[in-house]
């Protein structure tokens, strides 16, 4: 039933929805019908792009499902916050209120320590000219790799159509990461079919450490393209079948005439997917953000993918590749979430597994009287016969936030989350948080190096914005890692996990 506090409804609107989920047998001239739409709440964003995320018009017959779906569609967008959707007076009516969030944010982006400092700052209008295009602009210099700069942009309708584009651009001293994307999504759960084309471009130096040294460093780039095709059946369950080609090719360079550096390789990657999916999704405060409503996404999913490379197409060599995801979604009570997500990937060649990745995570929110929360993380990862020599790093940006993003390695990773979310005041326009934390983890590699459990317990500040894109959360946390008596500051947007 569509009947629920965020969702007012006059009397005969209401009595339109249970005629038609109740299955009474009437003719379909006799049921209530939509003369006129009517939309309030614009003042930044051009009416077309509210129009066209719904999902029923005028002359259709009312249906909640699809009434229900269009208000989340449209809270989806990152400029709208609260929707209402009524039934006027006759002749009948639908009246479609948004609020229209501002949609242009600038952020400061600080991370490490004074003397290995990384810095910058990221610039985002997700309402670029009231057309609800999508852009992204972002300077700095990271402490390790140099000067960088990005420009994204999105077109999530191309010429009003259900059609996307994406453009990134991101160049630094080291490199660089370039992708165009045009792709078809599934805009609602009624969809039945997706598909897209990628073209990719990057460049990077890849760095391999042992106790937080450097220990060699190679050039890697990689230039490549994706083709998909994704259907979807069922109604309460998505079952949703996928086919794939990935065409890529892979240099790689040693930094010295002695260094280390994989051996190029080409690889052209036909594969078949499968995705089960059961699309729930609850409205809820204080367990991601800032206070807002959120529509969170409580329903599980599995999903399955196959695929192969052979030398008699143009790859390099022969194997097949072999993934799996599997993310359970609970309720534990109602003022309680928990996701759980098992992960696998594997290649197989020559009678064997080998480049085995392997990891399994479970998060935890809790909300705490009316306005507060509580936050948990514990995951666990692990790599096995690597094709190349890759490492698990842990650090501030791996989720250690009290230590340098490079500081323990491993092809082995575990890491313990917990946070404290206090709410401390509640303005129509900004809402002022901090938090408390402990982070602990630990990286190692079987037989050579054995697991060294550090922690970092530390204070932050978290600043959101609610008339602002779906109140972005502008992060400030200081952490002091305990094995090394230091302190790591962290500045962004964003929650931690």
């Amino acid at each position: 039933m569509l009947y629920h506090p965020y969702f007012p409804l006059g009397r005969s609107f209401l009595l339109a929805i249970l005629l038609l989920s109740t299955g009474r047998a009437h003719a379909e001239d006799d049921l209530p019908r939509i003369h006129r739409i009517v939309i309030h709440g614009l003042e930044r964003t051009d009416e077309q792009v509210i129009r066209r995320e719904l999902l029923f018009a005028e002359g259709d017959v009312l249906d909640s499902t699809l009434v229900a779906e269009t208000a989340r569609n449209l809270r989806r967008l990152l400029f709208i916050g609260e929707v209402h959707i009524r039934l006027l007076d006759r002749p009948e009516g639908v009246e479609v209120t948004v609020e229209d969030l501002y949609s242009r944010a600038f952020s400061p982006l600080i991370s490490g320590q004074i003397d290995e400092l990384s810095f910058g700052a990221v610039a985002l209008d997700y309402n670029f000219r009231g057309r609800g295009q999508r852009l992204r602009l972002g300077l700095g210099n990271q402490a390790i790799s140099g000067p960088w700069a990005e420009v994204l942009f999105a077109e999530p309708r191309l010429g009003g159509s259900r059609r996307a584009l994406a453009v990134q651009l991101t160049t630094g001293a080291e490199g660089h990461d370039h992708a165009l994307t045009f792709s078809r999504p599934f805009a609602t759960l009624a969809d039945r079919r997706a598909y897209g084309l990628s073209l990719f471009s990057q460049q990077a130096v890849r760095r391999l450490y042992s106790e937080g040294q450097l220990k060699t460093r190679y050039q890697d780039a990689l230039d490549g393209s994706r083709i998909w095709l994704v259907r979807s059946y069922g109604e309460q369950t998505k079952v949703r079948p996928s086919v794939q080609l990935q065409v890529s090719h892979r240099r790689f360079t040693a930094t010295t005439t002695d260094g280390y550096a994989p051996s190029d390789r080409t690889r052209i990657v036909p594969s078949v997917g499968l995705l089960v999916w059961r699309p729930r999704y609850k409205r809820t405060r204080y367990i991601r953000d800032l206070g807002p409503l959120e529509d969170l996404q409580t329903g599980s999913w599995l999903s399955l993918h196959w695929g192969f490379v052979h030398r008699s197409l143009g790859s390099d060599r022969t194997f097949s590749l072999y993934q799996a995801q599997l993310a359970p979604r609970f309720e534990p009570t109602k003022r309680s979430y928990a996701e759980l997500t098992l992960f696998t990937s594997a290649y197989r060649g020559k009678g064997e597994f080998y480049n085995l990745l392997a990891s399994a995570s479970a998060t935890a929110y809790f909300r705490l009287g009316v306005v507060h929360s509580l936050a948990l993380r514990a995951a666990l990862e692990a790599l096995h016969r690597s094709e190349d020599a890759d490492q698990l790093l842990l650090g501030l940006a791996r989720g250690l936030r009290g230590y340098a993003p490079r500081r323990y390695d491993g092809t082995r990773r575990v890491l313990f989350n917990v946070e404290a979310r206090p709410t401390w005041v509640r303005r129509p326009w900004y809402t002022l948080a901090s938090t408390a934390f402990v982070d602990c983890g630990a990286a190692w590699t079987p037989d050579h190096k054995k697991a060294n459990l550090v922690c970092s317990p530390g204070l932050g500040i978290r600043l959101g914005w609610p008339k602002v894109y779906n109140t972005p959360v502008l992060r400030g946390d200081i952490a002091y890692g305990l094995e090394e008596g230091s302190y790591e500051l962290s500045v962004g947007l964003g929650q931690y996990f």
